[in-house]
């Protein structure tokens, strides 16, 4: 399961690479300085999304199974309030959704199968469930980041970062597209170690929404079997 549905971080003006502090000049870096590079911009990212209480976004998702040779494709809308309120809600295949209440995560897809929904818990002791921590806490930690240089993403210019783990994790590796002049993630790509690719594109990102928290509760239909996980 797509465990890192997306990301977001806040409206800032991110210094392009060749203006950050320390960088080497562009055609000279070594592999340390490339790091460094990548944190800092990961670390101005991150830092800026803690002023962030919440967003909402279209979405578009390819996920490729290089096994089988699949394809598949859906698209929707998601939003986020920091930092245990998650909807995904699908428009194709329509009916679709992936929902955090605050106590559990919930996994309904009725395109594959309309009787049964899944459940699980967020977490013990208070456990958050935040998706952006996945990439932006502690990155010089959890990860080995490098910058991969400069990419156009739906007309805006982007960094593009691969993201290798430094311990047991669900992907292989994670690569982000983060904007150049106001610090968002336009895109997300995760590789996992099954032969699943699963690419995010955000659109109309919107910023501290006035979401009501009804929004973030599912009740299931009527006859619907809950499966604990």
């Amino acid at each position: 399961m797509f465990r890192t549905l997306a990301l977001i971080v806040p409206l800032v003006l991110l210094l392009p690479v060749e203006g950050i502090p320390g960088a080497a000049p562009a055609g000279a870096q070594s592999p340390d300085a490339a790091t460094q590079e990548a944190l800092a911009v990961l670390e101005v990212a991150a830092e800026r999304y803690l002023a962030l209480d919440g967003f909402c976004a279209r979405f578009e998702q390819e996920v490729q199974n290089d096994i089988l040779g699949q394809n598949r494709q859906s698209r929707g809308e998601l939003c986020q309030l920091r930092s245990d309120r998650f909807e995904m809600r699908f428009t194709d295949p329509e009916g679709d959704r992936v929902v955090a209440d605050g106590r559990h995560l919930w996994l309904y897809f009725p395109s594959t199968d309309a009787g049964q929904v899944f459940r699980s818990a967020l977490g013990e002791g208070g456990e958050r469930f935040d998706l952006h921590r996945e990439f932006l806490a502690d990155p010089g930690d959890r990860y080995r980041p490098t910058l991969d240089g400069r990419e156009e993403v739906a007309g805006r210019m982007t960094h593009v970062l691969t993201l290798v783990p430094t311990a047991p994790s669900p992907y292989v590796r994670a690569r982000i597209w983060v904007d150049e002049e106001d610090a968002l993630v336009r895109r997300i790509e995760i590789t996992e170690d099954e032969g699943f690719t699963r690419v995010l594109d955000l659109r109309d990102l919107e910023l501290n929404p006035g979401v009501s928290p009804e929004r973030f509760v599912f009740e299931p239909p009527r006859g619907v079997q809950i499966i604990e996980r």
